[in-house]
């Protein structure tokens, strides 16, 4: 059985100065404390509404950043 997620992430630059770039965030994919995939995101997400992506796996997964700049919201539809 398949289960359908969400992946949202925002926040998603660096910043040197006064400057505003794009940056890359690695997230992983958690099947409890196993890392089972890894989802690479790169580019400028600055706005309220942030960048998202469906992900399917199986039920019960979590996910968090394993580097780079952000933050995530992880969740089944």
């Amino acid at each position: 059985m398949q289960q359908r997620y969400m992946l949202a992430i925002w926040d998603l630059f660096t910043m040197s100065g006064s400057d505003v770039s794009g940056g890359e965030a690695v997230i992983a994919i958690m099947d409890g404390d196993q890392e089972i995939d890894r989802v690479t995101i790169s580019g400028k997400c600055q706005g309220q509404h942030g960048y998202r992506r469906s992900y399917t796996g199986k039920p019960g997964l979590t996910a968090r950043i394993s580097s780079g700049p952000g933050r995530i919201q992880f969740l089944h539809n």
